[in-house]
């Protein structure tokens, strides 16, 4: 059992599934850079990769949902944290081809990709299987490639180990397995309850604030600040959306059937799409411009000292102010606009 554990969790997997992807180094005599208790180190280069090619050739039934999954932020949460907790280190390169260098300095155990791989598409199968008539073997076997494929793509990426992926990939099993029940209630408060948009705002703050202490400088704590704060958002955006009205009154009790797919569905899916990426793009580059000059103000810092943002009072408010505010851009203000243009 040791040796099996010792092998999934080292580097030599990877690198073999690296190989059979046909992947390998230009040269393997530098060692790997590893965390150091330094705050601030950057990042040592990595071997140059070189690209082969291949050796073949050849019963959630609540008719009031507003069709957000509240339980992936947390889940997310949970990964992030527990990398800086555990401090496990990514794989060693040599052997292994680092293919990324943003999130290097992050340790490893688990993988976040693997977790949000799991949970986006397995709860939107599970919200969705009762409400919708579809065949539920197809999305499950499409909720099984996703998790898959990004699975094996962040140990082809080689960031992160066998056992770094398995044990993302179970732990949000057991997330969303245990927090299943309770997704009806805990959207009906959203919805309904006078203090969830204090609780919606609160909640992610003080969970970034209080994120685990870091021995160095990594992009955790601000992506983990990005992904809870943008929950939040969404959750205040419900909130919004139920107390004023603006979601549609259900003409029928579900399963719904899907709607048949015609030129003029595809048009308003592609408007719908395109007019929420302009709305969305250009709120987050002038609230996020509005928020860092504020937030280093209030600091007394220039918005334009790069590590000046990785300071704990500068980046989590920044980052929490715009992120927040666009869950609600993205969850109310979209919508409306698709509303107003009749799409």
């Amino acid at each position: 059992m040791d040796q099996l554990l010792d092998k999934v969790r080292g580097p030599e997997l990877v690198a073999q599934f690296q190989r059979l992807c046909g992947l390998s180094l230009l040269c393997e005599d530098k060692p790997a850079s590893q965390h150091s208790p330094k705050v601030g180190r950057q990042a040592q280069p990595v071997p140059t990769p070189r690209l082969h090619t291949p050796a073949c050739r050849g019963n959630h039934t609540n008719p009031e949902r507003n069709g957000t999954v509240s339980g992936v932020p947390i889940v997310m949460y949970i990964g992030q944290a527990s990398k800086d907790v555990l401090k496990w280190p990514r794989p060693p390169s040599p052997p292994v081809v680092k293919l990324e260098v943003r999130v290097d300095a992050e340790y490893g155990m688990p993988s976040t990709h693997a977790m949000a791989a799991t949970a986006i598409p397995f709860s939107f199968l599970l919200a969705s299987m009762n409400r919708y008539k579809y065949p539920c073997e197809l999305g499950l076997l499409l909720a099984l490639a996703i998790c898959t494929l990004v699975s094996l793509s962040r140990i082809y990426t080689g960031m992160h180990t066998v056992l770094d992926v398995l044990c993302g990939v179970a732990i949000t099993a057991l997330l969303v397995t245990a927090s299943y029940p309770f997704w009806d209630a805990v959207e009906t408060f959203q919805m309904k309850n006078h203090f969830a948009p204090l609780l919606a705002l609160s909640l992610p703050l003080l969970l970034s604030i209080y994120y685990p202490e870091l021995d160095h400088w990594s992009t955790a704590r601000g992506d983990t600040t990005n992904i809870v704060s943008a929950g939040g958002g969404a959750a205040l955006a419900t909130w919004i959306n139920y107390q004023w009205e603006l979601i549609p009154e259900p003409v029928s009790v579900p399963p719904y059937p899907l709607p048949s797919l015609s030129i003029g569905l595809i048009y308003r899916m592609c408007a719908r799409f395109a007019i929420g990426i302009i709305i969305v793009f250009i709120a987050r580059q002038v609230i996020k411009s509005v928020a860092l000059t504020l937030v280093c103000r209030v600091a007394g810092v220039s918005p334009r000292d790069q590590e000046a943002r990785k300071l704990l009072r500068v980046e989590v408010p920044y980052k929490y102010i715009t992120y927040s505010c666009l869950g609600v851009v993205g969850l109310a203000g979209c919508p409306a606009v698709h509303r107003y243009l009749s799409l």
